[in-house]
């Protein structure tokens, strides 16, 4: 029993050590908007004082002008593919991922996403709505069968905003009012040649608005915060376990 616990508690303390990633890395397609310069900008507060300094102070944080900004640095900030937890950063949720396939080790965090030079359409929609919950803006979710969106709030008006698939929309494009909560008629802003976008967005399907001001993956940043601590500390039960029952016979 004991030799067992012992092996457990290496086993548990082992993963933290090795920067293994079960995922592969994205390969950049070399067709969308990406500028490896702005590696820099690797925290949410650098992106803010990235995009003031772009906008010159012409424009409050909470303007449709300042969402554009940051939206398009977003743009060029990552190329499309998810990033993910490697062992020593996260091995409960790695592991996780590995052997079930969910994504559950792929950053919910703003910051953690940011360390990535690629993120996916939700990582780069949790890291627009990190920004603009800063700037006092009013968000939600907008969810297809196989892509995430995201609206933002401007004078009681929604805005559609998509940094990962990059369509060209502008200005009062963008208001719900003009494309009326309709998928199929966002399709004409994408690059169909890209994308599948019958695949993406679904033919005559209904789209999935979120509530206003909630975290878009509220369950995956728990358990990704829980297991994160756990990953570290895991290993050490198993010895306490091994030498609570020495204290009690002494």
């Amino acid at each position: 029993m004991k030799f067992f616990l012992i092996s457990l508690s290496v086993l548990f303390l082992l993963p933290n050590f090795f920067n293994i990633n079960f995922e592969k890395d994205p390969v950049f397609n070399k067709v969308e908007f990406f500028d490896p310069s702005l590696s820099k900008i690797n925290s949410v507060q650098k992106l803010i004082e990235y995009a003031d300094s772009i906008s010159e102070k012409k424009y409050a944080g909470n303007s449709f002008e300042y969402a554009k900004i940051v939206a398009r640095i977003i743009r060029n900030r990552f190329y499309h593919g998810f990033s993910s937890y490697s062992l020593k950063q996260n091995w409960i949720a790695a592991t996780t991922q590995y052997i079930f396939g969910y994504n559950v080790a792929c950053p919910v965090n703003s910051d953690e996403i940011l360390r990535y030079p690629y993120a996916g359409c939700s990582q780069q929609a949790i890291v627009l709505v990190s920004v603009m919950k800063r700037q006092k803006v009013p968000y939600r979710s907008i969810g297809f069968p196989h892509h995430y969106a995201t609206e933002l709030n401007f004078n009681n008006s929604w805005y559609f905003f998509d940094t990962d698939m990059e369509p060209e929309i502008h200005g009062e494009e963008r208001n719900e009012n003009n494309w009326k909560q309709n998928a199929d008629s966002l399709k004409k802003f994408y690059n169909a040649i890209l994308f599948n976008l019958d695949w993406e967005f679904g033919k005559s399907l209904p789209l999935k608005v979120g509530k206003i001001n909630s975290f878009p993956a509220p369950r995956a940043y728990i358990f990704q915060t829980l297991t994160k601590y756990l990953s570290r500390i895991l290993w050490i039960f198993p010895l306490l376990i091994v030498i609570y029952p020495r204290k009690n016979k002494v």
